[in-house]
């Protein structure tokens, strides 16, 4: 039996080698190394903080922003922002002081309405009044207001910003409490909103169309009667 086992040990030597055998247990114990280490050493993050004080209402630069690490497994790592998102960070807006040093928070920063400085404004009206709801985020539409003294455009070429996720109607079961989210100017957040409290607005979408002009449209307490001739010299006809 001894001699059996003593050939077969030959046999297997023969087979592999000094060399392999000193390759596999040199891997098996690199693998039990690279383990160990791995077990004992705390799993970290990369995320964002103020690198100076930010003020509330002041656009980030990048700057104000410096990346740190965290423990993967700590409290609040999943509320800072991660560093793989620091770049999308650069031109939003502080809702809140932020003190040199501080965590940047998902919440504490909002991107702006648009790039011309227009403000975001919402009104309910009825679906029907706003192309059926046939809008999509992005979309251009002109404001038509219809009152008891006049019909008027009241603005023109307005971003849509924001429309009620799909399938929903604004009041259950119903769909005039269907809303709309656009990106105003001042005045015309005005007329809007007067229009809003005092007549019947329409939403006329005019994503690619070439613009109005809205001066000749409105003239100056134009009849309603008086409109279709104004419009139809607005357009050459």
């Amino acid at each position: 039996m001894q001699n059996t086992r003593e050939s077969f040990g030959r046999r297997v030597r023969a087979r592999f080698g000094t060399t392999h055998f000193v390759a596999v247990a040199a891997g098996l114990l690199t693998a039990l190394l690279l383990l160990s280490w791995t077990q004992g050493r705390e799993q970290l993050i990369s995320v964002v903080l103020a690198a100076e004080d930010i003020r509330a209402g002041t656009s980030v630069e990048a700057v104000d922003l410096r990346l740190t690490e965290i423990p993967a497994d700590s409290s609040v790592a999943t509320v800072i922002v991660p560093a793989t998102a620091a770049d999308r960070l650069v031109g939003q807006v502080a809702v809140r002081f932020i003190a040199a040093g501080e965590p940047i928070l998902r919440s504490d920063l909002r991107p702006v309405v648009t790039a011309d400085g227009r403000r975001a404004m919402s009104i309910s009206l009825p679906r029907a009044n706003a192309v059926g709801g046939d809008l999509v985020v992005g979309d251009q539409v002109d404001v038509l207001v219809v009152s008891d003294e006049r019909t008027r455009f009241v603005a023109e070429d307005v971003p849509v910003l924001g429309l009620p996720p799909e399938g929903q109607s604004g009041l259950v079961g119903g769909s005039s409490g269907w809303w709309v989210v656009l990106a105003v100017e001042d005045l015309d957040a005005l007329e809007i909103a007067d229009g809003v409290e005092h007549g019947t607005i329409y939403l006329l979408r005019s994503t690619g169309t070439p613009p109005l002009n809205i001066r000749e449209l409105n003239p100056p307490d134009a009849p309603i009667e008086q409109l279709p001739e104004a419009a139809a010299t607005a357009s050459g006809g």
